[in-house]
């Protein structure tokens, strides 16, 4: 197997990549709202993208992003979709001769790694919950209303353009939006209702009885601009944690992981260092 690899563990499409030469242990990274937008099974060019971001990783752990499956398996809630993750982390363990993995749930991710922590501890052996706090913001729950009117509307182009100005600032999020310019044309998802589900199981979660119950190590990770979480938020959800840490990253919003990679990361590489 070379550095990176691509396939699929029960219906879920991965891509992979090989650890460092010092690198002990697998992390997997449960993608967000993005991911019934574009999976990382559905173009090469994708895959190689996600496979750069987990390549930030690679001299602690050998690095999976594993995304939902086509249809999300009949999945309709965070808890659902956890489930369905955890039979695939189940394969995926086996296959990586590992008892447990360590998770990195970004922002909706981060809700289904709060089940998958609650339910199945057996296989986790640290949890990260990545711009995700207890439950959306007021504000984000206004957000995700709009862009679940607008899927339904089949109108795609608004919603990118509005989720490349929260994950990017300045020149990098205006080239982003200026290229999806004809997105309404030509980049609707293979699978449009995923995202509304997504969308749906994102406005109903609440974390409050999970996190009582995640057993293992769990690092909060947030910024204080956040669009779709606030302060408090990530704060309840750390202090509803057994065994839960704070790192807030202040003046920073959902565009920690690509403008604020050294803040970012360094909270999460800090993090997994302590279990080494």
């Amino acid at each position: 197997m070379g550095v990176v690899a691509t396939g699929s563990i029960h219906g879920h499409s991965y891509v992979r990549v090989q650890g460092g030469g010092d690198a002990d242990g697998v992390l997997v990274v449960v993608p967000g709202l993005n991911d019934p937008l574009k999976r990382v099974g559905d173009a090469r060019w994708f895959a190689g993208l996600m496979a750069l971001y987990l390549r930030r990783y690679r001299d602690a752990r050998t690095v999976y992003m594993l995304s939902r499956p086509p249809g999300l398996a009949g999945a309709r809630t965070t808890r659902e979709m956890a489930g369905h993750y955890a039979t695939a982390l189940d394969a995926l363990a086996t296959a990586e001769g590992v008892e447990a993995v360590d998770l990195l749930g970004l922002s909706l991710g981060g809700f289904v790694v709060q089940h998958i922590a609650a339910d199945r501890p057996d296989r986790v052996d640290r949890a990260i919950l990545g711009l995700a706090g207890t439950e959306l913001s007021t504000a984000g729950e206004t957000r995700l209303q709009r862009w679940r009117a607008l899927a339904r509307q089949e109108r795609w182009g608004p919603i990118y353009r509005d989720a490349y100005g929260l994950v990017a600032t300045g020149l990098r999020a205006r080239v982003m939006q200026a290229g999806s310019a004809g997105y309404d044309l030509v980049a609707t998802p293979r699978h449009p209702s995923d995202f509304t589900a997504s969308v749906d199981a994102s406005l109903a979660h609440d974390g409050r009885d999970a996190l009582h119950d995640v057993p293992v190590p769990t690092l909060v990770v947030g910024g204080t601009a956040d669009p779709f979480f606030d302060e408090d938020g990530f704060r309840d959800a750390t202090r509803r944690l057994p065994d839960g840490r704070l790192a807030l990253l202040d003046g920073v919003g959902h565009d920690a992981v690509i403008e604020h990679p050294a803040a970012f990361d360094g909270a999460i590489r800090r993090f997994l260092a302590d279990a080494d």
